[in-house]
């Protein structure tokens, strides 16, 4: 009798912890999904707040950064960049570029904690969203002594700010007559001569080519030289010291609009 009795009470506990076990697995679950949708609201909550950007006042914001830092010449080697203000303003801004002949006139930003395409939708000021920065990456040094450094802008054809008027660089005409890029960094400055102006595929081209390696200098200046639309300048000599800036095409996504300069004394 009393052997029964156990086994009764031993099997209304075990259909009670039998009972017990979806519920605390419910509970575990439902917890885990809140904490996770709440860890989510968390993340989003920052990007939804920069997401603010608007255009227009980023604009006006660098070309009141550009009256407090830029003094210019008649001759644009000569312009004197108060870098100072500039890292004042955002501790990231390493270089400045001026393309005469386009509003190109902006500071080159590169971030050494975030990821490489950070600024490409931040503005100098920290908001997210367009029309981001003009920015390089790590993989190139600061002062521009690698054999090829990339810089890379937005084409934002509703305003025609950051790298826009690149574009302008498809007619012959504007080719010829406005030649050069300047760099401005704290100690130099630097002047480039345009050699090619052409569309070109979306590849990654610091990882497809190893820029230490003057063979792979000269296949990336061939084949710039060999796409079928844009314009070239065959007649200057080139060898290092490449400034190859980089945009996209607007609506077509496997191709980038490329401006390639070599430095010139």
């Amino acid at each position: 009798m009393m052997k029964r009795e156990n086994r009764r009470s031993r099997e209304k506990k075990t259909g009670k912890l039998l009972w017990l076990i979806p519920c605390i697995l419910v509970v575990a679950v439902l917890a885990g999904f809140g904490g996770y949708m709440l860890l989510k609201e968390e993340q989003e909550e920052p990007k939804q707040q920069e997401q603010k950007a608007d255009p227009a006042a980023v604009e006006k914001m660098y070309q009141e950064t550009k009256a407090a830092a830029v003094e210019e010449a008649e001759d644009p080697v000569r312009n004197r960049i108060d870098f100072e203000e500039l890292q004042r303003r955002n501790p990231d801004v390493y270089a400045w570029i001026n393309v005469p002949g386009t509003n190109i006139d902006y500071p080159i930003l590169r971030s050494e904690e975030q990821e490489d395409e950070y600024y490409l939708n931040r503005t100098m000021d920290g908001m997210y969203g367009l029309p981001g920065s003009i920015y390089s990456e790590k993989y190139n040094a600061e002062d521009f002594s690698d054999n090829v450094t990339i810089v890379y802008g937005h084409t934002l054809p509703e305003d025609g700010t950051m790298f826009t008027e690149l574009k302008k660089y498809r007619d012959r005409a504007f080719f010829d007559a406005n030649p050069y890029i300047y760099i401005y960094l704290p100690d130099v400055t630097l002047k480039y001569q345009i050699f090619a102006a052409v569309v070109f595929d979306n590849r990654y081209i610091l990882g497809s080519y190893d820029f230490s390696k003057l063979e792979d200098v000269n296949a990336y200046v061939s084949e710039l030289k060999n796409c079928f639309e844009g314009n070239i300048n065959e007649e200057l000599p080139i060898e290092t010291k490449i400034l190859t800036l980089s945009t996209c095409v607007t609506g077509v996504p496997s191709q980038r609009w490329l401006v390639s300069a070599v430095q010139v004394p």
